[in-house]
């Protein structure tokens, strides 16, 4: 299942998330992509420059209050919109520059969805150019790269992020991960 919603954020706000997450967010090649190893998932196929800012077990790994806030009140605000009854499981932020082309990965289970919200911090008149496709194997179908646009899949399907392919341009993208209380 995969749906694709544009406009759904104001662009300040977007601008402001972007600014933060670039700019007062300490960024660490700590997400390992398909982790395998027991019991610290340290180990898998490769690492990426990301973070896991909230996960329900251990809340926020940030200290900005305001992103915080803000980051709750998103998905909220996705909830509600969507007439979805979810409870929050994560909330991931990555980045990825030319040449960092993301594997084949999956978010979560069955019951579980993702929501990935594109994001960018650089002024780019037209991103079909420059790459950043996200592509959802169960259909193999593409989807530009869209200031903004946030993706909502089942967490159990398999997808995959290209990278830019224009140099110092960063494709940032926040992913929040919740549980389908109905499905549960």
């Amino acid at each position: 299942m995969i749906n694709i919603y544009d406009d759904f954020f104001d662009k300040f706000w977007l601008d402001e998330l972007g600014h933060v997450l670039m700019n007062e967010h300490t960024w660490h090649i700590k997400n390992v992509a398909n982790r395998f190893s027991y019991p610290l998932n340290l180990s898998g196929s490769h690492r990426l420059i990301g973070m896991r800012i909230y996960h329900k077990k251990d809340n926020f790994n940030h200290s900005n209050e305001d992103l915080k806030i803000g980051l709750l009140n998103c998905f909220t605000n996705i909830k509600k919109r969507l007439k979805l009854n979810l409870e929050l499981d994560s909330i991931d932020v990555n980045l990825q520059f030319k040449g960092m082309d993301g594997s084949w990965h999956i978010d979560g289970t069955k019951n579980q969805y993702s929501f990935i919200l594109m994001l960018c911090n650089d002024i780019i008149d037209n991103f079909d150019k420059i790459g950043g496709q996200f592509i959802y194997k169960p259909t193999n179908k593409k989807i530009n790269f869209r200031y903004g646009r946030l993706i909502q899949i089942t967490a159990s399907d398999e997808h995959r992020a290209l990278s830019f392919k224009k140099d110092h341009i960063p494709r940032l993208t926040l992913k929040f991960v919740a549980t389908d209380m109905d499905k549960k």
